[in-house]
C-alpha cells in the first residue's frame, strides 16, 4: 500500500510518500504526478521518500522519470538515500 499526500506551499509542492512503491502503487504515483504537471503554477515538486519502506524496479523507473522532469527527492534511511543517489547519478551521467 502507498499513501500519497500533497503539501502545497507558495515555493513548492511536497509529496510525502508512505508505504511501498511497487506494483499498482507505481501507477497511482504516475497518475498523481501527471495531474500535478497540468498545474501551471507548480514550479518545484519535492518527493519525500522518508516514509517509503520498499521500492521495486518499476518504482525506481517512475522516480527516474520524475527526476528527468524536475522532481527533487528527500531520502530517509540508507536504502532510500542509495536509491535517490542512483537516480540522481544516472541523470547527471547522461547530461
Amino acid at each position: 500500500m502507498l499513501r500519497i499526500t500533497a503539501n502545497d506551499s507558495p515555493r513548492a509542492l511536497t509529496l510525502p510518500l508512505e508505504g511501498t512503491l511497487e506494483g499498482p502503487w507505481v501507477g497511482e504515483l504516475e497518475r498523481c504526478w501527471h495531474s500535478m504537471l497540468e498545474e501551471p503554477r507548480i514550479t518545484t515538486v519535492c518527493v519525500d521518500l522518508t516514509g517509503v519502506t520498499y521500492i521495486d524496479a518499476a518504482g525506481k523507473a517512475r522516480l527516474t522519470d520524475m527526476h528527468k522532469h524536475g522532481a527533487e527527492f528527500i531520502g530517509g534511511d540508507c536504502a532510500t538515500k542509495a536509491v535517490v543517489a542512483e537516480i540522481v547519478g544516472k541523470q547527471e551521467a547522461t547530461t
